[in-house]
């Protein structure tokens, strides 16, 4: 039987305990939480720059899969929540600089707001580790 395991990475603020996980590890199969720009102390990385808001995020997902020992390349599937879906484009180039390749299965849904004004864009993702045939570099 396989059992779950929480990933925690330093550089990605652990939500309030009994809320919810950044990550979870089940066997070598890798679920992180919806991760965005914005930051422990309020502030927004990227304030009104949908680019810069979902580099930081891709970058926080980055960080939680090295943490459970995968790689961006590890990723099969994304789900990109977005205020403005005009601004898909930007979010696009972003991930251009994270994947290559094949790039992971991805769903793209529009709404209205997210967790916290300010923030443009939200992302999550699916991993299998040693999914890509690399290890993590660590």
């Amino acid at each position: 039987m396989k059992t779950k395991r929480r990933i925690l990475a330093g550089a990605v603020p652990e939500a309030p305990p009994g809320t919810y996980s950044n990550a979870i590890a089940v066997g070598r199969t890798i679920y992180v939480a919806g991760q965005h720009a914005g930051e422990p102390d309020g502030t927004i990385v990227g304030e009104h720059d949908v680019h810069a808001q979902a580099t930081r995020a891709l970058e926080k997902i980055q960080a939680l899969l090295a943490a459970a020992g995968a790689t961006m390349d590890d990723v099969v599937k994304l789900g990109v929540f977005l205020t403005d879906v005009t601004t898909r484009a930007q979010v696009g180039e972003a991930r251009r600089a994270f994947f290559s390749g094949d790039f992971p299965c991805s769903t793209l849904v529009g709404i209205s707001a997210l967790a916290q004004p300010g923030l443009l864009v939200e992302i999550d993702a699916i991993a299998v580790r040693g999914a890509s045939g690399t290890k993590a570099k660590t």
